[in-house]
């Protein structure tokens, strides 16, 4: 007779995590050779939720595991691939409601999921570097499910390979001074220079992942060529795992080199300034967001130059709030592109056609530039607070004239939306975008009231993190 006690200890919720994400990958491949759309949105949201369910368990509990020094579970990763799993959840309902082809996108963001995960939980270069390339290539393939965005995914290949050269040039760095692929403290006597020559290299190929001025040149025209639900992805995971992963080496690798969290300071600034200003010149709405995403690359940045937990803490709080805001924002985008409207002028008499979207809409930007109560107010008074912990007070001060110039952008936007039109017809939301929209305006505006919940898992992952 078996045992059912032995049954029930082998199943633990590594093993379940593992075995959904396995389930993910196969269901989703299974059920596209089917082309049933249904049954492959009901499968994926029900495997995305299994996950969402089961690494919120793990991190609740504290879970801390090594698997053959090449992965790690830990309140850092866990929260990080909590965080990416819930995102990929949402633009995935939204591509539900746009893309061309949901059966082919819900495969290929399977597999960039899984790539997503592999750099949440590496403890090994070639970990991580496995997962930033499988995290990247099905999203390219993504971009290319319209038909109009080839000239996006071609720009998108070309940031992507070059930051495959420069990782893979860092990598090797790293490990001809070390002699070791594992993500740990880099202890250099007389090969401080090249250390941080490979630093520098990490920085760039990141840079690249993570939308950092000057590596953001093509950004841009890559969000607004893509499809709204593509260009989510985009800024709401596959740029803020760019950002993880830089914070995540520089902190475990290069903690010792000040002067590579010199250089990500002076980046920091550099990217506020040029996302803020160029922002301040566009007409075309998703562009205008691309430029405010790339300044929000910048703020973040500022908890990595304060280099402690605070400053972690942070940047991990920043980065989930602008997940959301961000994904939520480019679902109105989304549901006006299906309109036909595009520009920042075709938002006029929003508000009288719709005023949920309208008001939303006006929440998320409000959030962006730090209206008190909301995740973003929240989050950008965490990093200005350490960076003058850090004694980084001129930083601080750098960030918030950036929120002062952001101001004037955003203003745009919302009072265009506010501004009456006489022939203004109502207009309702597909019930997959209003559900999105809901989800991030509720967590913008219940974490923004009551964030300890949220700055308690932020501020645990940054202590972990730092006593590795």
């Amino acid at each position: 007779m078996v045992d059912i006690s032995l049954l029930y200890s082998a199943v633990t919720p590594v093993r379940v995590f593992v075995a959904l994400c396995a389930l993910l990958v196969i269901g989703n491949l299974a059920i596209r050779l089917s082309n049933r759309e249904r049954l492959q949105f009901a499968y994926n949201t029900a495997v995305l939720a299994a996950l969402l369910c089961t690494g919120g368990y793990m991190l609740y509990t504290g879970a801390a595991q090594s698997i053959m020094g090449l992965v790690s579970l830990n309140p850092f990763s866990l929260f990080f691939a909590v965080t990416m799993t819930a995102a990929m959840l949402l633009v995935s309902t939204l591509a539900y409601a746009y893309a061309r082809r949901f059966d082919d996108f819900a495969l290929m963001a399977s597999f960039s999921l899984l790539g997503v995960y592999m750099v949440a939980f590496a403890s090994s270069l070639i970990t991580l570097f496995i997962g930033l390339e499988l995290m990247v290539i099905p999203t390219v393939f993504i971009v290319l499910l319209s038909r109009r965005s080839l000239e996006a995914a071609l720009k998108l290949f070309i940031i992507g390979s070059i930051a495959v050269a420069l990782l893979s040039f860092a990598v090797v760095t790293l490990y001809g001074s070390t002699g070791s692929f594992a993500i740990a403290a880099a202890q250099g006597s007389g090969s401080d220079a090249m250390l941080l020559f490979a630093a520098i290299l990490f920085i760039a190929a990141l840079g690249f992942e993570a939308s950092v001025f000057p590596f953001s040149i093509l950004i841009p025209d890559v969000y607004e060529g893509s499809p709204a639900y593509a260009t989510a992805m985009l800024g709401g995971i596959n740029k803020k795992v760019g950002l993880i992963a830089l914070l995540y080496i520089l902190m475990l690798v290069f903690a010792p080199f000040r002067q590579a969290f010199i250089v990500v300071a002076a980046l920091s600034v550099v990217t506020m300034f040029y996302g803020n200003i160029v922002a301040l010149m566009q007409h075309n709405f998703k562009r205008m967001l691309a430029y405010s995403s790339i300044s929000q690359a910048g703020y973040i940045m500022i908890g990595i130059a304060a280099a402690g937990p605070a400053g972690v803490g942070a940047a991990l709080f920043q980065i989930f709030a602008h997940v959301f805001l961000f994904i939520g924002i480019l679902a109105i985008v989304a549901w006006l592109e299906a309109h036909g409207r595009t520009e920042i002028d075709d938002l006029i008499g929003l508000s009288g056609e719709n005023r949920f979207a309208a008001a939303a809409a006006a929440l998320f930007m409000l959030s962006f530039i730090g209206l008190p109560f909301t995740t973003g107010f929240i989050g950008k008074f965490l990093l200005f607070t350490s960076a003058i912990g850090a004694g980084l007070l001129w930083l601080a001060v750098i960030g918030i004239i950036n929120s002062v110039i952001s101001l004037y952008y955003y203003a745009r936007p919302i009072i265009a939306m506010y501004t009456t039109k006489a022939d203004a017809e109502p207009r309702k939301m597909e019930w997959a975008v209003a559900a999105v929209v809901a989800v991030c305006l509720a967590l913008t505006l219940v974490l923004g009231i009551y964030p300890q919940p949220l700055i308690h898992l932020t501020s645990g992952a940054a202590t972990y993190l730092l006593a590795i």
